[in-house]
């Protein structure tokens, strides 16, 4: 493979299309494709090359990524007499950025092995502004040669990138990710409910604590969001759900109980009936604090709109 190799990108979601940008911009050749062909071909203005099918990808390019929702998709483009693995040549690599399950990476990497072509399970920590930056986090399970190999492309796309296991193990870490930030959004519906109710200025609660060991990161980034009634959808509530899933899933696959995700998925089950999956993760905070009878700045309704506090 040369010094820049060719890039083939399939799935050109929130986060791929910006992931996709920062490649370009890095000189590389990427051949794009997606379900939505408006969207492939809306890049070619950035000079990607618009292809019709994941296959067409396939067949071109040195280095194949994915950025898709979840196993089914991946199961759909990788694995089969149509899958891309039967049209990657012999040394291609696959660098594979969706939060999905460790098993189907894993059988990915498996069905790779056979053809002599690497797989990188590279998931991503961070939303769309971080992918435009390339300041996302990457957690890759990978060979260490495999991961050397694929270094320089997925330090283009992060600026932490860390090797944490063989390939599946970076899926475990991501779900392990979200499922913290899923509970902990319950746990901060809860906190701000207990303050309102016990009569604190809410704004005052969130600068105090903003400074104490309380303050991390997802505190100081969501609790003014929540506040104000500012609703930027970098992750939806409904893929939050799905990651806490798989999560669950994953802890009863290896028996290890996880009775606070359980817990806490209730709320985003609740959150999805009232017709809130394409919210903001964050929202389920004002759930909470609705059961509280706190309503913490705006609230939506079943239809996804938002409606003033009184």
């Amino acid at each position: 493979m040369g010094e820049q190799p060719t890039l083939g990108f399939v799935g050109l979601g929130n986060m791929g299309r910006p992931m996709v940008l920062r490649l370009l911009k890095a000189g590389y050749r990427v051949l794009v494709s997606d379900r939505r062909w408006d969207v492939a071909q809306a890049l070619e203005l950035h000079g990607a090359e618009a292809v019709p099918t994941p296959l067409m990808v396939a067949d071109e390019v040195d280095v194949f990524l994915t950025c898709l929702p979840g196993d089914d998709e991946l199961l759909e483009v990788y694995i089969g007499p149509e899958g891309a693995l039967e049209h990657l040549r012999p040394g291609a690599l696959v660098i594979e950025l969706s939060t999905a399950s460790p098993m189907m990476v894993q059988r990915i990497a498996q069905e790779g092995r056979l053809r002599q072509i690497d797989v990188v399970d590279a998931p991503v920590g961070g939303g769309p502004e971080e992918a435009a930056l390339g300041a996302l986090t990457v957690m890759v399970g990978a060979d260490a040669a495999v991961f050397e190999r694929a270094l320089p492309i997925l330090q283009v796309l992060g600026s932490a990138v860390y090797l944490v296991g063989d390939p599946g193990m970076g899926k475990v870490v991501k779900l392990v990710s979200n499922l913290m930030t899923g509970v902990s959004l319950v746990l901060f519906g809860e906190a701000l409910a207990l303050a309102a109710n016990a009569g604190a200025d809410l704004t005052r609660v969130y600068e105090a604590i903003r400074s104490s060991s309380g303050g991390w990161k997802l505190w100081n980034e969501v609790i003014p969001e929540l506040l104000s009634g500012v609703r930027e959808v970098r992750f939806r509530l409904e893929l939050l759900k799905r990651d806490m899933e798989l999560a669950m899933r994953m802890g009863n696959d290896v028996g290890s109980p996880v009775p606070l995700a359980a817990l806490a998925h209730q709320y985003y089950v609740a959150a999805m009936a009232r017709g809130w999956g394409g919210l903001p993760a964050h929202e389920v905070a004002r759930l909470v604090g609705r059961l509280a009878n706190v309503q913490l700045g705006t609230m939506p309704q079943a239809d996804g709109e938002l409606l003033t506090a009184e």
